[in-house]
């Protein structure tokens, strides 16, 4: 199957849960490592609603049509949950996240049949060591690769692809059945998840592990993060093996903040008839506040397809975000990608409200707003 990152298929390829949004999981972190343990018993509900109008150039056969869509989630998938801790004493604390993504558009849910299609977790924390967790959670390399994609994970525009469909190059945002290690240490925050296949026939079926690094020095930060998943076994006793590797950094310089970064992907197919296929995903970009309520981001992405026949692309990103309060923004989104070898003409999006590509090209422009709650 040919990739969508060939041009501007990737333009849609944004994550299907993206943008977890960079402020909740900082409060998550700080729940899973015992800040949120200080004051008795506390529940809050919590959301934010996201809707845009887009506009997507080579979406029809022939490369010549263009599309006009609503979406749900732009900036930030729309959702809603709950997360509540106890106070147990001594420092320690109990804690838990329900969360549950929505279509603003429609009013369905992101994922049919699943409420807390999010996060479904529990856990025990402490301000010395850390937080151990279960349920439904995010992906180490997600945690610590939202920090670092200048976009972060925005649908509208990015080239982080976590839903593991038809795109092999891809990590997920959340494994299920998970155990999952959240500690911090000086500047240094480790993450650490397991997640178990529940497979009788075997252990390492569809089993799933990774950790990461990530170090906060004030004005820089560098991390570290590695994501390693089976497949579910086959009939000859053998499953799919996908390795993710990043290496990421960041420099604030006076208001603003340049952050660059490399992700490596492997994936060995369960058949040993079928060759193994790899990509590399460059990514730099800078955000800057231009005003008190004004914020301006630029993106530059070059994914690199090591597959013959298969496209190598690049994707710019010009995006700005306008408070009106502290709660609701507006925002504008411009992107452009292009295809430097390999078109083959048709694309496989991976995004819920992408279109497929069709051109060597594709540029798409988004209008939208958000509010928390």
């Amino acid at each position: 199957m040919k990739k969508h990152h060939a041009a501007a298929a990737m333009l849609l390829v944004g994550c299907a849960s993206a943008y977890a949004q960079q402020d909740e999981v900082d409060e998550a972190l700080q729940l899973a490592t015992g800040g949120g343990g200080g004051g008795g018993s506390s529940v809050t509900l919590y959301g934010v609603i996201d809707a845009n109008v887009e506009y997507l150039s080579h979406a029809a056969k022939g490369g010549s049509g263009s599309l006009v869509q609503m979406n749900s989630g732009g900036i930030h998938n729309s959702r809603f949950g709950v997360r509540g801790t106890e106070d147990l004493g001594g420092g320690n604390a109990a804690w838990f996240v329900l969360e549950s993504g929505f279509n603003t558009n429609d009013g369905t849910q992101a994922t049919a049949g699943t409420l807390f299609n999010r996060t479904s977790a529990v856990g025990l924390s402490n301000r010395t060591f850390g937080s151990l967790s279960f349920g439904l959670q995010y992906t180490p390399i997600y945690d610590i690769l939202l920090r670092y994609d200048p976009m972060s994970f925005s649908q509208q525009y990015t080239w982080f692809p976590t839903t593991g469909s038809s795109n092999n190059f891809s990590f997920r945002a959340r494994n299920s059945n998970m155990v999952k290690y959240v500690g911090r240490f000086a500047g240094v925050t480790a993450i650490a998840g397991y997640s178990f296949g529940g497979d009788a026939a075997s252990f390492q079926s569809s089993a799933a592990y990774g950790g990461g690094l990530d170090y906060d020095g004030g004005t820089f930060g560098a991390a570290v993060a590695y994501d390693y998943r089976n497949g579910a076994v086959n009939t000859s006793g053998n499953f799919t093996k996908s390795r993710n590797l990043s290496l990421s950094f960041r420099q604030d310089i006076g208001r603003g903040q340049l952050m660059a970064g490399y992700e490596h992907f492997l994936t060995n197919p369960a058949s040993t008839k079928t060759a193994s296929s790899a990509q590399a995903l460059w990514f730099a970009g800078v955000r800057y506040p231009v005003m008190r309520n004004l914020k301006v981001t630029a993106a530059y992405y070059y994914d690199q397809d090591k597959t013959p026949g298969n496209s190598n692309t690049w994707m710019g990103v010009l995006s700005t975000q306008y408070a009106l309060s502290k709660r609701t923004s507006l925002y504008a989104t411009v992107a452009y990608a292009q295809a430097t070898r390999g078109n083959n003409g048709t694309y496989t999006p991976v995004g819920t409200t992408d279109a497929t590509a069709f051109g060597p090209n594709q540029t798409g422009v988004t209008l939208g707003m958000f509010h928390r709650f």
